[in-house]
C-alpha cells in the first residue's frame, strides 16, 4: 500500500502540475484576443471573464488526457532513471501492477473529462452564444470606451461619456474616404457632445453630433475645407460580435444530439466526439507505460518528444475522422477503427516493453 500511494502521488502531481501549466499558456492566447476584442470595441469588458470562464471546459477536456499521459511519462520516468522501478521489478512487481495500482488515478481522469466533455463544454458554448447573441443586439454606441481612441468600423473614435451613457461628449472622429478620382481624404469630425437617435432617412441608428465642425482634407496638401455645424448625423453599424451560434453541435447537450445523430452527420460527429476523449484516457495510460521505461543513461526525457508526437497524432487523427463525419464522408465506425489502431499498438508495446525470462539450467554439482 505505502508503494501503490507513493506511485499515485507521484503520478496524479505530475499531472495536475503538467495540466494546470498547458491551461495556463492554452488560455492566456484565448485571453489575449478577448482583450483585444474588448480593447477595440467589439466585446463588452463586463463578459470578459464569463466568457472565459465559459470556455474554459473545452480546453480542460482535452487538456486533461495530456496531462495525464505527460505526467505518466514524466513521473515513471523518474522512477526508471532513480533505479526505483528496477528495484521494484526486482522485487516481482511488474507493468500488471501499475496498471492496477494506477488505475485510481486513470478513473479520476476518466471522470474528470466525461464530465467535461459530456456536460460542462456544451452548457458553457450554449452560456457563451447567449452572451453573444445578446451582444449582437448592443450597438456600437454601447461597447464606446470613454476616455480612448478605439476602431468602429472604418471609423476612429475618441469620447467621453455621460455618467448614464446616453450621451457622448468632446467627441473626436476620424474617417478616410476616396474621393470620385481615388484621391485619398481625410474627415475629421469634432463635436461638443452626441447621442443616438433613430433616423428614418437611414433606416437604422445614427448619432447626432451637436455644435461641432468637419474638416475634410488631403494628406501631404495644406488646402483644406471646413464646415460648421449645429447637428449632423451619421449612421454607425452594430457591434461586431463574435459569432458563437446556440445551434452549433458544439453548444447542444449530449442527450438531444444522441437522438439527432441518425438524421444529421454533424450530430453524429460530435457525440462520437465526446465519447472518444473518454475512451482516449485509458488508451493513452496504456501507451504510457512502455514509453515511460527510459535507461538511467540515456536521460528521462528520451522518449518524450516522440511519446507527445505519437499522442497528437492519435488527437489529430480523431480531429479530422470528425471532420470527415460532419461531411458525409465516413461513418461513425471510423472512430472505433481510430482508436483500434492505438489499442494496438499500445498492446504491442506493453507486449515489447515486458523483461524477457530467463530459462534457468540445473548445475551438476
Amino acid at each position: 500500500m505505502i508503494i501503490r500511494r507513493y506511485i499515485n502521488k507521484q503520478v496524479l502531481g505530475t499531472t495536475m502540475a503538467v495540466a494546470g501549466l498547458l491551461t495556463v499558456i492554452l488560455m492566456s492566447g484565448r485571453i489575449i484576443q478577448f482583450f483585444e476584442r474588448a480593447a477595440s470595441g467589439k466585446l463588452s469588458v463586463n463578459l470578459l471573464a464569463a466568457v472565459v470562464w465559459y470556455r474554459l471546459p473545452s480546453f480542460l477536456e482535452l487538456i486533461l488526457p495530456l496531462g495525464l499521459f505527460m505526467g505518466l511519462l514524466l513521473a515513471l520516468g523518474r522512477m526508471y532513471l532513480d533505479n526505483e522501478m528496477s528495484v521494484l521489478s526486482a522485487s516481482g512487481i511488474g507493468q500488471r501492477h501499475l496498471i492496477r495500482w494506477l488505475s485510481p488515478v486513470v478513473m479520476l481522469i476518466i471522470i474528470a473529462t466525461a464530465v467535461m466533455s459530456l456536460w460542462l463544454t456544451s452548457l458553457g458554448y450554449a452560456a457563451s452564444a447567449k452572451l453573444y447573441a445578446e451582444q449582437a443586439e448592443r450597438s456600437t454606441f454601447d461597447l464606446i470606451q470613454p476616455g480612448r481612441f478605439q476602431q468602429l468600423g472604418d471609423r476612429m473614435l475618441y469620447a467621453d461619456l455621460s455618467p448614464d451613457r446616453e450621451r457622448l461628449q468632446d467627441v473626436i472622429m476620424l474617417e478616410a474616404k476616396k474621393d470620385a478620382n481615388g484621391v485619398e481624404r481625410q474627415v475629421i469630425i469634432q463635436a461638443k457632445s452626441g447621442q443616438r437617435v433613430y433616423d428614418e432617412d437611414l433606416k437604422g441608428q445614427a448619432i447626432e453630433l451637436s455644435e461641432g465642425s468637419r474638416w475634410d482634407v488631403r494628406p501631404g496638401d495644406g488646402a483644406y475645407q471646413r464646415m460648421q455645424f449645429d447637428s449632423y448625423r451619421l449612421r454607425y453599424k452594430q457591434a461586431d460580435a463574435p459569432l458563437e451560434k446556440a445551434d452549433s453541435p458544439r453548444a447542444i447537450s449530449t442527450a438531444e444530439l444522441w437522438q439527432q445523430r441518425f438524421d444529421d452527420p454533424k450530430a453524429a460527429a460530435e457525440i462520437g466526439w465526446r465519447w472518444s476523449l473518454i475512451v482516449l484516457v485509458p488508451i493513452i495510460s496504456l501507451l504510457a507505460l512502455p514509453l515511460a521505461k527510459v535507461n538511467p543513461r540515456q536521460g528521462r526525457y528520451l522518449k518524450l518528444l516522440p511519446a507527445v508526437v505519437l499522442y497528437l497524432s492519435y488527437v489529430v487523427l480523431l480531429v479530422a475522422t470528425r471532420n470527415a463525419i460532419e461531411k458525409s464522408q465516413l461513418g461513425e465506425a471510423a472512430y472505433l477503427a481510430v482508436h483500434g489502431v492505438y489499442l494496438v499498438l499500445a498492446l504491442v508495446l506493453f507486449r515489447l516493453g515486458r523483461p524477457r525470462r530467463v530459462p534457468h539450467t540445473a548445475v551438476a554439482t
